[in-house]
């Protein structure tokens, strides 16, 4: 792994303090743990890998039953959609998929474009929302965005590509990337991409991105910025008050 050891022990900081964990549970240099954490005011199930760390989060009335299941279950979301079925405690049950972890710590070498104008303004990172398949739209947050970046060919007033962060705990950047469908292909979504990676690292933060199951796009596109695999976080959705 290309990430230095600093970098992994930040990662590991925040997702502990985001899952309510000890800081130091998960950092890289401690012997795998496998922990069960109850969730306060949410209806879903979560399992982070980190490493060799796992941390299930899970209403409390669940996890002495989830204590019991065996490890591969949380390896496969559809395996714990069953288990939760099967158990009768919560009887609607649906997966938000399973996210790969990659991150990134050194910036991408940016070479100027002549050909598209680049703004800053979040109002017109809207504007590509609104014009956006409304799938790839809502990965795209406006609340609580911290910067973005949106391009716009020079002699035209309509954006064709994003990228933007937030970065609620301080510590890491979400990233996403936000291209119009035609406009895809033509490395404008990497370009993006490269501006916030560095935006994000200039601020002392942690590019994170967060890439689903099926979504090869983004994931070549992370691979060739040198995000790096770290984890995986898989989301159950509960319903009937869990």
């Amino acid at each position: 792994m290309n990430l230095e050891f600093g970098t992994r022990a930040i990662i590991a900081l925040a997702w502990s303090r985001e899952l309510g964990v000890p800081d130091s549970a998960l950092q890289p240099d401690r012997e795998p743990v496998a922990l069960f954490v109850p969730s306060m005011g949410t209806d879903g199930v979560q399992v982070l890998h980190l490493g060799d760390h796992q941390v299930v989060r899970a209403p409390e009335a669940l996890l002495p039953m989830l204590r019991q299941a065996p490890q591969d279950v949380f390896l496969d979301d559809r395996a714990l959609v069953a288990l939760l079925h099967a158990d009768g405690s919560a009887p609607s049950v649906r997966s938000l998929g399973v996210d790969a972890l990659t991150y990134v710590d050194s910036p991408f070498e940016i070479v100027e474009s002549d050909s598209v104008v680049v703004s800053t303004a979040l109002s017109d990172l809207e504007k590509l929302r609104d014009r956006s398949p409304r799938d790839d739209a809502s990965s795209t947050m406006l609340s609580g965005c911290d910067s973005c970046f949106v391009l716009f060919p020079e002699d035209q007033d309509l954006p064709v590509a994003a990228a933007s962060y937030w970065a609620p705990s301080g510590l890491l950047a979400d990233t996403t990337v936000l291209t119009e469908p035609r406009m895809r292909g033509y490395g404008l979504g990497r370009y993006a991409a490269a501006l916030v990676v560095d935006a994000a690292l200039s601020e002392g933060l942690i590019p994170q991105a967060r890439i689903k199951d099926g979504q090869d796009a983004a994931s070549a596109l992370a691979t060739s910025l040198g995000f790096e695999l770290v984890g995986s976080l898989l989301n159950i959705k509960l319903h009937n008050g869990l």
